[in-house]
Formats: structure tokens, sequence, C-alpha cells
């Protein structure tokens, strides 16, 4: 006879809570079962790598591998909005609406200077971010990014 198991809940927490006692519990559920003979299978979930970039909306704050960068008010705002628009190719023109807002005057080319500012504090992390020749921009591969609310319920 096997006995299954799946644990389930966060994935962090699940695996530094079970592995430690897995075998202890697998003994103490034989015995209480009376099957002293019996297989134990407990399938843990995996352990989930912590996200290379945390964008943290509601306090404006982003977290390279845990440690803070700090960025103007510009270049969080253009991150935000090409993280949470992915794969989706970005005219300058387009963010310079979207995230300077719609009456500015400026050059599109300030777009790209963000850009390049924005690239350099990631390192590279900001590998993501894509050019589109003659366009703009576009986030890909953006599995190592999260992007969450961070304010405290209440």
């Amino acid at each position: 006879m096997t006995i299954a198991i799946r644990l389930t809940g966060p994935a962090s927490r699940a695996v530094d809570g079970a592995v430690a006692g897995a075998e202890r519990f697998a003994e103490a559920l034989r015995s209480a079962l009376d099957l002293p003979g019996a297989d134990v299978v407990i399938d843990l979930p995996a352990r989930r790598a912590e996200p290379v970039l945390r964008v943290l909306v509601d306090s404006r704050r982003v977290l390279l591998r845990g440690r803070p960068i700090e960025l103007t008010r510009l270049e969080f705002d253009l991150l935000h909005h090409l993280v949470t628009h992915p794969r989706q190719v970005h005219r300058r023109s387009a963010l310079m609406s979207s995230v300077w807002g719609g009456a500015s005057t400026v050059d599109t080319r300030t777009v790209d200077v963000h850009v390049r500012r924005l690239r350099h504090k990631l390192g590279e992390a900001a590998g993501f971010i894509t050019t589109v020749r003659g366009v703009g921009y576009r986030a890909d591969s953006t599995a190592d990014v999260v992007v969450e609310r961070d304010a405290l319920a209440g």
C-alpha cells in the first residue's frame, strides 16, 4: 500500500517547514494507521525562486534581488507601464502620453534617454526591456519581474 500526501500553500514556507519533518511525519502516519510496511510519499511544492525584480506599486519602490533601486518618478512610471503591459510594442509617442502626460511638449527622444538610464540602474536585470527599432520599446520575458501592491490593509 502507498499513501500519497500532497502539501499545498506558499511554497517557501511549505518546503522549509516540511522537508525536515517529512520522514518523522511519514513514520508517525504509518504508526497511527497501523501500516508499518506502507510506503508514504510526500509531494512537496517546488520552491519558487525569488523574483529578480519586484515593483512595489503603493510605495513606488523597486527591489532588485531584494535591494532597493533608486528611480526617479518618471523612471518608475516608465518601468511600471512597461511591466504591466508586457509583450506589447509601445511607441515613443504613446509612452510620452502615458508616462509624461498627454500635454507634454517634450521630444520623444527623451524616452530613449530615460530607458537608457533605467537600463543602467537595473543592470543585468534590464534584459527584458527590448528596443523595437524605429518604433519604441517592449517588455519581454517578464517572468522574473513581479508587480505587487504593498499597502497595508486597513
